[in-house]
C-alpha cells in the first residue's frame, strides 16, 4: 500500500491507536457492575470528568474545520461569539441543571428525571431523539475524520471508517465509561500537542515567526471577534452566538445525555460542578488555538505556501499530511485519531446507556417481577444487572456499527455536507438537544404538567425548527443554525404550556 507519510510517521500513529486501544482495554478489565459499565462507579476525579468533557465535544470537526473558518478570504474570530454564550452557558447548567442529577434516587441517564416528572414516555421519546440525533451527528463526524486518513493513505474511504470505527467500539463496548473518560485525558493532551506543534511550524516558516502570523492576523481583520452587523436570525452575528450559544450549551451540556453521563461519574455535585465550570473558559481558549492555526496557515500561503486543497475543511489535514516534518507529522495525525476516537467512544457508550436505562430496564425489571420463582430481591437485582450491562456491550457494538453506516452514506452523497461541516454539526446537536430544554422547563416549574402537554410541545418544536433551519430553496427566511437550540427550547416551552391550559389534564401517564 503506497502511503503518502513517512514509514516513522507511519509507525507513530500505529503505536498510538494501538496504544490507545490496549489502554482502554486495561482500565477497564475486572469485575463489571451496570454502575461501573455506565457511570464508572461515581468515583473518578473531577480533573478526569473535566478532561473527558472537553476531549468529548472537541471532535475531529473541531480540529481539522474550525481552523478553515480562519483559513477563508474573509474568516476571522467570529466563531468566537459563540465561545461567550457557551461559557455564560455553563454557568448556568452548573447553578440550575446539575443538582436535579445530584438529587434523590440514583440518576443513571439525563432522561431519568423526565421520568418522575412527565412519565416514562416522555423519557423514552427525549432519548429517543438523543440516540437518534447522536448517531448522525456522530456519523458526519467520523466522516470528516476518514477524508485525513484517505489522504494520508489512499486508502478507499469506507475502509477508513471501518479502520477508526472498530478499534474504538473494541475498547468502547470493553471497558465502559471508565475506559472512555480515562482515554479522553490522553487524547486531550495529544491533540493540543498536535495544535500547538502546528502553529509552531508553520511560523518558524514565516520570515518572523510569530510576529508574521500576528501581522498577518491584523491586517485582514482575522482577529476580528464581534461582527459589524445588526440584530439579523440569518448571520452568525453576535447575538446570535451569544443568545444561541447560551441555549446549545443548556441543551448539549445541560440536557443531553453525551455530557451528563460524565457529570454522574464525578464523586458528588460538587466536583461535578467544578467540571462543568471550568471546561468553558478552558474550551473557548482551545477554539482560538483551532482558529490561530487557520490564521497561521492563510499567513504561510500568502507568503508562498501551497496546499494540495482549499477546501476549508480539509486545508489544515493537507498541511499536515505535505508540509509537517517527519516525527512531528505522525504526532499530528495521531491528535487527529486522538479526537476522532474521543467523541466516537463517548458518543457509543452514551448511546448504549441511554437504550439500556431508558429502554431495556424497565422491560428487564418486569420480566423478573412476572417470574415468581426467581429467587430472593437481591438475586433478582443482580441478575437483571447482568443482563444490563450485557446488553449495555452489545448496544455499543450496534451504534458503532450504524455511525460507520451514516459515514459511509455520507461518502456516497458528498453534497450533503457542501457547507461548513462544524456549523452542521453543531446545528443538528443544538436543534435535537433544544427539544429537551424546552421540557426541562417545563419541569422547573411549579406547574404539574400533563405528559400529553410536554409530547405535543416537543413534536410542535420539532416540525418549527425543522421548517425554519432547513428551509426550502424558495423559502423567503433564513435562520442561522446557532439559533436551533433557542427556537427548539421556546416552540416546546410555550406550546406544552398553552396545550396544557387549554387542556388542563394533569393525569400523569406513566
Amino acid at each position: 500500500m503506497d502511503f503518502r507519510i513517512s514509514t516513522i510517521d507511519t509507525t507513530i500513529v500505529l503505536v498510538y491507536v494501538l496504544a490507545t486501544l490496549f489502554f482502554g482495554l486495561w482500565i477497564g478489565c475486572g469485575p463489571q457492575s451496570l454502575s461501573r459499565y455506565m457511570v464508572g462507579g461515581r468515583d473518578l476525579p473531577w480533573w478526569v470528568v473535566l478532561g473527558s468533557i472537553i476531549a468529548t465535544e472537541t471532535s475531529a470537526v473541531t480540529f481539522l474545520s474550525v481552523p478553515g473558518l480562519a483559513f477563508v478570504s474573509d474568516g476571522n474570530f467570529g466563531f468566537l461569539q459563540l465561545a461567550i454564550g457557551l461559557v455564560i452557558g455553563r454557568l448556568i447548567v452548573v447553578v440550575w441543571f446539575l443538582p436535579s442529577y445530584f438529587q434523590g434516587e440514583e440518576v443513571f441517564t439525563a432522561y431519568d428525571i423526565l421520568r418522575t416528572r412527565f412519565g416514562g414516555l416522555t423519557q423514552r421519546a427525549a432519548s429517543a431523539i438523543f440516540i437518534v440525533t447522536r448517531t448522525v451527528a456522530d456519523g458526519l463526524r467520523l466522516y470528516l475524520t476518514a477524508l485525513v486518513l484517505g489522504q494520508v493513505s489512499g486508502i478507499d474511504l469506507t475502509l477508513c471508517v471501518l479502520a477508526i470505527g472498530v478499534v474504538t467500539v473494541v475498547y468502547a463496548a470493553v471497558g465502559g465509561i471508565r475506559s472512555v473518560a480515562w482515554n479522553d485525558c490522553i487524547q486531550l493532551v495529544v491533540y493540543l500537542i498536535g495544535a500547538i506543534a502546528a502553529v509552531v511550524v508553520i511560523a518558524g516558516r514565516l520570515p518572523d515567526g510569530l510576529q508574521s502570523v500576528v501581522d498577518f492576523g491584523r491586517s485582514t481583520e482575522r482577529f476580528r471577534l464581534f461582527e459589524p452587523s445588526a440584530f439579523s436570525f440569518a448571520s452568525a452575528n453576535v447575538w446570535a452566538g451569544l443568545i444561541g450559544g447560551i441555549f446549545i450549551t443548556l441543551a448539549t451540556h445541560g440536557t443531553d445525555q453525551l455530557m451528563v453521563q460524565r457529570y454522574l461519574c464525578a464523586r458528588g455535585l460538587r466536583q461535578a460542578r467544578w467540571a462543568v465550570g471550568l471546561s468553558g473558559p478552558l474550551v473557548a481558549i482551545q477554539f482560538a488555538l483551532f482558529l490561530l492555526v487557520g490564521v497561521a496557515l492563510a499567513a504561510w500561503v500568502q507568503g508562498g505556501g501551497t496546499l494540495a486543497t482549499d477546501n476549508r475543511d480539509e486545508v489544515f489535514a493537507a498541511f499536515i499530511v505535505d508540509q509537517m516534518p517527519v516525527g512531528l507529522c505522525g504526532v499530528t495525525l495521531a491528535a487527529v485519531f486522538s479526537v476522532a476516537m474521543s467523541t466516537l467512544s463517548s458518543s457509543l457508550s452514551s448511546s448504549s446507556s441511554a437504550v439500556v436505562n431508558d429502554f431495556l430496564k424497565p422491560r428487564y425489571q418486569a420480566d423478573e417481577d412476572k417470574n415468581l420463582d426467581n429467587g430472593s430481591l437481591e438475586d433478582k437485582s443482580a441478575k437483571i444487572d447482568r443482563r444490563l450491562t450485557v446488553a449495555g456491550k452489545v448496544a455499543t457494538v450496534v451504534f458503532g456499527c450504524l455511525q460507520m453506516a451514516v459515514a459511509i452514506f455520507v461518502i456516497q452523497s458528498p453534497s450533503l455536507v457542501a457547507g461548513s461541516v462544524v456549523h452542521q454539526v453543531i446545528t443538528v446537536a443544538g436543534f435535537s438537544s433544544g427539544l429537551i430544554v424546552g421540557i426541562f422547563f417545563l419541569g422547573k416549574t411549579r406547574r404539574q404538567y400533563a405528559q400529553r402537554s410536554g409530547l405535543i410541545g416537543m413534536f410542535a418544536a420539532l416540525v418549527v425548527t425543522s421548517v425554519l433551519i432547513f428551509p426550502p430553496a424558495d423559502a423567503p427566511w433564513k435562520v442561522h443554525g446557532w439559533w436551533a437550540a433557542a427556537i427548539a427550547s421556546c416552540v416546546c416551552f410555550a406550546v406544552a404550556s398553552i396545550v396544557d391550559r387549554v387542556f388542563p389534564d394533569r393525569k400523569v401517564i406513566q
